[in-house]
């Protein structure tokens, strides 16, 4: 036989439907009937769960030999089966008592609600860093605001959750301060008495095995049975209690701090440090750009960041091997790797497009007769490369010249006194002007016509005419060359 019929087999056995099973197991009736159809397999935990429900052992459920034959409940029992009378002259082993105030259910709910607090206050933090690190890489406002939008989905996910769980736990505590819980507890299996207003409203007969979990929470011992949540006061158990003794006897039950795992640390930390490549490129490619000014050409940073996603992809191969969750790191990480290849391209894609020669400098101190300061930089892109959609006319070239303040210190000051520059353009000017230079409060522009050879006037003639204009930053120390060509009409 195989699991799946032998899960079958004992679950029909044991007179349980697979939706009753589930709930046993804290799995869905789907997971249930996935098994029965040899579909999947239960995890270890799973068998040993399983295991105690059945009342045989993993080898007889995994055996392929068939199990000895018992007569099956043809029908399952109803939903709230009458409770076993223990035997009237068999006296219980322990009796307890126990009614709460709030400063119970208090201290418990504190202890509780601690992961979803952790997880919300560690959602913020990381939104946090991610809002300085875009603050000081200066990201686009796009950039900025896909962040924010993602941060008040998660915040608004995070206490949705939080007030869900907030609102069963009131539901739970106003049963529980109006109760009394009797316990009488026997070999293998306790009785438990629910009363209230003086009326029992519940009698339950609950094996030991049945105990799903069990959260030490300080003075407490909080089990999970059937779906339903019982608080012990551990100060009112004796020292030999089966209770506490369940909890050493069957660790797998005890919510306890689980065993650090590398595998899963080391797959938790590479998804999430390939997650973050992408803003550490763009982080690098700013820094990089603040000091070359050739934002394009540093694209190539993005490659150094490739080996964090391929790491993951491989390391999530690996786990697949030993049959541990993969997918997660095989995802992200060949997304992240297509994305910074992408990103990282462009620095190939667009590297015809600049130049970084001395030439037009040159050209411009001849045409303009002036001396250009001694530049750090010069970026030139060629705009005949394609095809032009730029507004007034047809561009040749821009050139962007990078500055120190000191070398600039003395071109300055002269920038007054000298007539070619201006610090506004007059309106009939506005037409021969290029759109790539946009004079702001501060600057400085020559416009100079290349086959009239004149500084800022119009045309004589309607014609075809070749302009240079010069826009200078004093703010940034930064000058941009502008060769264009344009057809005025007069």
């Amino acid at each position: 036989m195989t699991v799946g019929e032998k899960i079958q087999l004992y679950r029909k056995r044991n007179g349980l439907s697979q939706e009753e099973l589930g709930q046993k197991l804290l799995v869905s009736r789907q997971t249930v009937s996935l098994w029965e159809m040899d579909k999947t397999l239960p995890t270890v935990d799973n068998l040993l769960r399983l295991k105690e429900i059945f009342s045989v052992s993993v080898d007889d459920i995994l055996s392929e030999e068939p199990p000895r034959e018992e007569p099956l409940h043809e029908e399952p029992p109803c939903e709230n089966p009458p409770a076993e009378e223990p035997n009237p002259t068999l006296q219980p082993r322990e009796s307890y008592i126990f009614t709460y105030d709030k400063t119970d259910l208090r201290a418990v709910y504190r202890k509780m609600r601690r992961p979803l607090v952790k997880r919300t206050v560690l959602f913020i933090l990381a939104c946090a860093v991610l809002f300085v690190f875009l603050a000081v890489a200066e990201a686009s406002d796009a950039v900025i605001g896909l962040l924010m939008g993602f941060f008040l989905l998660g915040i608004i996910t995070h206490i949705g959750g939080y007030l869900t769980y907030r609102k069963a736990w009131k539901a739970i505590e106003g049963r529980v301060l109006a109760s009394t819980y009797a316990y009488d507890v026997f070999d293998g299996y306790f009785i438990l008495n629910i009363t209230r207003d003086g009326e029992i409203t519940k009698t339950e007969k609950i094996r030991f095995v049945e105990v799903e979990r069990i959260h030490p929470f300080g003075g407490y011992l909080v089990l999970q049975i059937h779906g339903e949540t019982y608080i012990l006061k551990k100060d009112a158990l004796i020292p030999d209690s089966a209770f506490i003794t369940l909890c050493q006897t069957a660790p797998e039950k005890v919510a306890a701090p689980k065993a650090k795992d590398p595998l899963k640390a080391v797959a938790i930390l590479l998804y999430v440090l390939s997650g973050l490549t992408l803003w550490g490129a763009l982080f690098a490619v700013a820094m990089l750009t603040e000091i070359n000014h050739a934002m394009t050409e540093n694209m190539w940073v993005f490659f150094l960041f490739l080996p964090i996603p391929l790491a993951s992809v491989v390391f999530g191969f690996y786990l697949k091997k030993r049959k541990r969750k993969y997918k997660t790191n095989v995802i992200v990480g060949f997304i992240m790797a297509a994305v910074l290849t992408i990103y990282g391209c462009f620095s190939f894609g667009f590297s015809g497009l600049y130049s970084h020669s001395d030439e037009p400098i040159r050209k411009a101190e001849q045409l303009l007769d002036m001396d250009i300061p001694t530049h750090t930089r010069i970026t030139t892109q060629d705009w005949t490369k394609g095809t032009q959609s730029v507004p007034r006319g047809y561009v040749y070239y821009t050139s962007d010249v990078y500055f120190d303040a000191a070398a600039v210190e003395d071109f300055e000051k002269s920038l007054a006194s000298d007539p070619r520059w201006l610090t506004a353009i007059p309106n009939d000017l506005v037409g021969i002007t290029s759109y790539l230079c946009d004079l702001q409060p501060g600057d400085y522009t020559v416009i100079y016509n290349m086959d009239s050879q004149e500084f800022g006037t119009l045309p004589k003639e309607s014609g075809t005419y070749r302009f240079l204009n010069v826009l200078y930053d004093a703010e940034e120390n930064v000058m941009r060359l502008v060769e264009y060509e344009i057809e005025y009409t007069k």
